[in-house]
């Protein structure tokens, strides 16, 4: 059971949901409407009870009570719009007929950044941003690790770490958007958690590196290769898409 959330990726999440409904588009975003609708009216109520003095409904444009009580409800609909996906993910992706064959869950584990990758990095940027100089990566290429972490924010949506479970390897890769509770990447590395993942490739583990992704120098692997199970070389890493991350107990 999941006790605490830590990552949870909405987007993939309600993909998931809608396949696992058969396309069924409609009956998705109904059932989310109208558990949302029932938690509205409820959030309408919390924001006049703590606002008696201001009508809800009404209310003075431009006011400050206003504005706070239209706050109050609009954060309590989202967070309602969010859980309601949450639970219908985890109801699904526990049922044996749907979730379980989709899947991969890696219980309780920890996960570790590979050394010189971008999320490697993107632990450290914050804090480089204090230094000064460049960050020398091969001959005639440099970065400014002043301007690092903005770059990583504005230039790359998702960050792989390893996970690895009997002695087996692989990469789970998450959203940097999808960071709950004012977590981020680096909390990942100091917690044991368990994720939920879709299996989505395969990747040679060298190619994790900020030096191999710039120079481009990567091993090639074809769609037949991986339909025909024939890559067995150890240096291929299994890739997984994370949709939700938490502490389970």
């Amino acid at each position: 059971m999941i006790v605490k959330v830590i990552y949870f990726d909405e987007g993939s999440a309600t993909d998931f949901i809608h396949m696992i409904n058969g396309g069924n588009l409609e009956e998705t975003t109904e059932n989310i409407k109208d558990k949302t609708i029932e938690i509205a009216g409820k959030a309408t109520a919390e924001a006049k009870a703590r606002f008696k003095w201001l009508p809800f409904i009404g209310a003075s444009v431009g006011t400050e009570g206003a504005v706070e009580a239209s706050s109050v409800k609009n954060t309590i609909i989202r967070k309602a719009i969010s859980n309601t996906i949450l639970t219908d993910y985890i109801n699904k992706a526990n049922n044996e007929n749907d979730g379980k064959k989709i899947i991969t869950t890696f219980n309780n584990c920890m996960i570790t950044p590979y050394p010189d990758s971008f999320a490697y990095y993107k632990m450290l940027t914050p804090y480089l941003i204090m230094t000064e100089g460049n960050l020398d990566l091969e001959e005639g290429f440099s970065l400014n690790v002043a301007r690092m972490d903005e770059a990583l924010e504005s230039g790359r949506g998702y960050y792989e770490l390893i996970v690895t479970i009997d002695a087996e390897r692989s990469v789970l890769r998450f959203n940097i958007k999808a960071f709950r509770n004012n977590y981020g990447i680096a909390d990942l590395v100091k917690m044991k958690l368990t994720y939920h993942a879709i299996e989505v490739g395969v990747i040679p583990e060298e190619s994790l590196t900020m030096q191999q992704e710039f120079s481009g120098k990567q091993k090639s692997i074809t769609g037949f290769d991986i339909v025909n199970n024939s890559v067995q070389d150890t240096s291929f890493l299994k890739v997984y898409d994370v949709i939700l991350a938490g502490v389970d107990k």
